[in-house]
């Protein structure tokens, strides 16, 4: 009964969740009672999830030297996920493998509460919908959802009227669009590398996610000149990220709880391990120069009451 409650909400919230994901999460059964910190002991394997569509978070990167340019992903939330993989590695007393799944929005949370994978980190916004199917981290980033626009199409927001903005199916930004820009004409699209390619086509006016992502898509792009954010200086709606865990699942939750909690320790002194990677990605050096916040580096800080 309650699995067929939870798969009634997976449907409501996630439309495109497939029909097999569905499944695999009705035939789960009583094997949920495992914790995925014992999984994880018994298997040797993290299986983890995070999206390939949001650089610097995530993205596809070619192995050098490989003819079949094979890629692997790289970025931010994958850094976070290697450092879980590491604190599993001491806990446990052997070697951790991971093994990371590419998700999208619209089938993230299915795939953490069907347990396909046992975390997911990325640019996943808790909400108290989202959490009746999924369990959540404390945040490990903080940004504002914006709109990009060509600098020739909008100068402000009455200028978005009738405009086909395009957002990413299964994400909170459709309701953020619609309470502040409810003149607009939301397009769903499968990923925000489609969205930025129909974008940069003319087939949508502007694009709509949390402002980091929209200025790593256009960052190398002939449109950097071009576009504008919106709003210029502040932001539609603060969004916290946080990473995607199972449901109920105390044991795990604490554990990658504390390994960022550790990571975070010292961030609002701008030091500490998180600093490090977020100057790796964000800093002078990284993918998208997107200096950190001191709001929300304190905001970060904290979640260190999980140290004391």
């Amino acid at each position: 009964m309650i699995q067929i409650k939870i798969i009634a909400i997976l449907r409501r919230c996630l439309p495109g969740t497939t029909a097999a994901v569905l499944l695999a999460f009705a035939l789960q059964g009583s094997a949920w009672a495992e914790s995925a910190l014992d999984r994880i002991r018994s298997t040797g394997v993290l299986n983890a999830g995070t999206r390939a569509d949001a650089m610097p978070f995530a993205y596809r990167l070619p192995q050098a030297g490989d003819k079949e340019k094979e890629e692997r992903l790289a970025g931010f939330s994958v850094d976070l996920i290697e450092q879980i993989r590491k604190k599993l590695s001491e806990k446990l007393g052997r070697e951790i493998e991971t093994r990371l799944h590419i998700t999208k929005a619209s089938d993230r949370l299915a795939l953490v509460a069907s347990h396909a994978i046992d975390i997911e980190c990325g640019i996943t916004t808790p909400t108290w919908e989202r959490q009746k199917l999924v369990d959540f981290s404390i945040p490990f980033f903080g940004n504002g959802t914006r709109v990009m626009v060509l600098r020739r199409t909008a100068k402000g927001f009455d200028d978005l009227r009738g405009k086909r903005i395009g957002v990413a199916a299964g994400t909170t930004t459709p309701a953020i669009l619609k309470q502040h820009v409810p003149d607009a004409i939301v397009v769903e699209v499968p990923d925000m590398a489609t969205g930025f390619r129909m974008f940069a086509a003319g087939e949508l006016d502007g694009l709509s996610n949390v402002g980091i992502v929209l200025r790593a898509l256009v960052e190398k792009s002939p449109l950097k000149s071009k576009v504008i954010l919106l709003p210029r200086t502040d932001a539609l709606s603060y969004e916290s990220m946080a990473c995607s865990l199972p449901l109920d699942d105390s044991k795990w939750r604490a554990f990658v709880n504390q390994v960022l909690a550790e990571l975070l320790d010292g961030v609002d002194q701008y030091r500490g391990g998180y600093f490090e990677i977020y100057d790796k990605w964000f800093g002078p050096r990284g993918i998208v120069y997107f200096p950190l916040d001191a709001i929300v580096a304190q905001k970060l800080s904290t979640s260190i009451i999980w140290l004391k």
